[in-house]
């Protein structure tokens, strides 16, 4: 019996890699969805226009960093998390 232990642990390695890139390649093909209905998928429109970049462009160089991007967002999120509570439930997220 142990002979066949590790036949089944190398077969369940297998189908655990194989699970594992099968999850990694749906979650990419959602962010790819996720990105391409986004208002950041078409150059100049939505939120990829001359008025957001300005917003995000802190030091007036005509280029918006990580890091002016990120303080954007987290400006944002201050504004959805007035409290600092760590997380946003449905009726700010959505509005209501």
């Amino acid at each position: 019996m142990l002979k066949f232990i590790p036949k089944a642990l190398l077969a369940a390695m297998a189908i655990a890699s194989f699970l594992s890139v099968s999850v990694a390649q749906a979650a990419e093909t959602d962010i790819q969805k996720l990105w391409q209905s986004s208002g950041y998928a078409h150059a100049g429109k939505g939120m990829r226009t001359m008025k957001m970049m300005n917003m995000m462009d802190t030091n007036g160089d005509h280029k918006v960093s990580k890091e002016e991007f990120m303080h954007y967002y987290e400006m944002v999120w201050d504004m959805m998390d007035p409290k600092h509570l760590g997380e946003v439930g449905v009726n700010k997220w959505i509005g209501q």
